[in-house]
């Protein structure tokens, strides 16, 4: 029984301290204490209370609604995804009422965290509702960050850290990362070769596809991120050689065309060069209105029929908001804030 970790659980989500727990069933701390490690369990004739106090019914404390295979976790994502390119918010209350059905499957939660922090990216809320969204889904990840599941723990505490980095907390980043094992064995090609056999081909490739353009996009993130460091230690040489490879590599593996802009718009901006970094943007901007068409590509063409290939198909129209909120708000732009010819090209795009 998993019955230790539902106590845990919901008396967190309850604001509950163990001692609170054990003053209203009469027994000791330590007794609850013991409960939630699963070295003793609750006497049968305290289940009932402890129900009423954590505010669940006996199926929620028992684990009776609690697990969902992966394919019925893969097909709710999908209309998740649907769902999510033409309202966040709708895709949102979908998710949530998912959650509350099956509030520690950990592998659902962290799916939908996943999904949802990408199409809140894309989204055209303001910034108060992206504020609001971004700490339920930091909530989330915070919860399968426990996870007993290896996988889904440390999955969720890179994406957690992440997050950290972009609010600055680096601290507690650096104590989420200090977590994630230093050696995980790629089964990528074993687990295609599985696939292939249980599924078929067509389904094996495309869940190699998947994998490859995550690979590609992390490489992309690293060049991106390497250039800012030549820049920083005054390597300028190595920064502008790193940004033709970057260049190459975009166009190489058909990413998104607006990529091969940014990796000298970065350079620009480490440089202070106004004039560069206004023709660099226009280019930018120019770029991300057209759609990313990652089908066209032999790489990924198998995605055409699938949901993200139709979220990645549209990612263009809401990347105009997200530059402009980017350059209003870090200070590494803040020597563009106030040019005219700057906020004219980006009224003209906000229209």
């Amino acid at each position: 029984m998993r019955i230790g970790e539902q106590i845990k659980n919901y008396r967190k989500t309850a604001g509950l301290t163990q001692e609170q727990v054990a003053n209203y069933l009469g027994v000791s701390t330590p007794a609850v204490n013991k409960w939630e490690k699963g070295n003793t369990y609750p006497d049968i004739s305290l289940l009932p209370a402890l129900a009423r106090l954590l505010k669940i019914d006996m199926n929620e404390l028992f684990s009776f609604h609690e697990e969902l295979t992966e394919k019925e976790i893969g097909q709710f994502v999908n209309e998740l995804s649907e769902v999510s390119l033409d309202s966040f918010t709708e895709a949102f209350e979908m998710a949530s009422r998912k959650i509350q059905e099956y509030p520690h499957c950990d592998l659902l939660i962290y799916t939908i965290a996943t999904v949802l922090n990408g199409s809140l990216t894309l989204s055209d809320l303001n910034d108060e509702e992206r504020m609001e969204y971004n700490t339920a889904i930091i909530e989330w990840l915070e919860r399968t960050a426990d996870s007993q599941d290896e996988r889904v723990r440390n999955s969720s505490v890179f994406i957690l850290a992440t997050k950290y980095v972009q609010m600055e907390k680096y601290e507690e980043a650096n104590a989420l990362l200090k977590k994630i094992p230093d050696t995980v064995i790629d089964a990528t090609i074993m687990k295609t070769s599985v696939l292939a056999h249980q599924e078929g081909t067509d389904t094996a490739a495309l869940f190699l596809e998947g994998k490859l353009l995550q690979a590609v996009i992390n490489i992309q993130s690293y060049l991106y991120k390497l250039i800012e460091m030549e820049e920083e230690t005054g390597n300028h040489d190595k920064a502008e050689k790193i940004a033709e490879i970057t260049d190459h590599m975009i166009s190489l593996f058909g990413l998104w065309n607006y990529g091969n802009t940014v990796p000298y718009l970065l350079i620009a901006g480490y440089r202070k060069d106004v004039e560069k970094c206004i023709q660099l943007i226009k280019r930018l901007l120019s770029e991300s209105q057209k759609p990313w068409n990652m089908t066209q590509s032999p790489l990924y063409y198998r995605y055409e029929d699938t949901a993200q290939g139709k979220a990645f198909s549209g990612l263009g129209k809401n990347f105009v908001r997200e530059l402009y909120s980017e350059i209003e708000n870090k200070k590494e732009y803040e020597f563009l804030r106030g040019n005219k010819e700057l906020e004219s090209i980006f009224e003209e795009h906000l229209k």
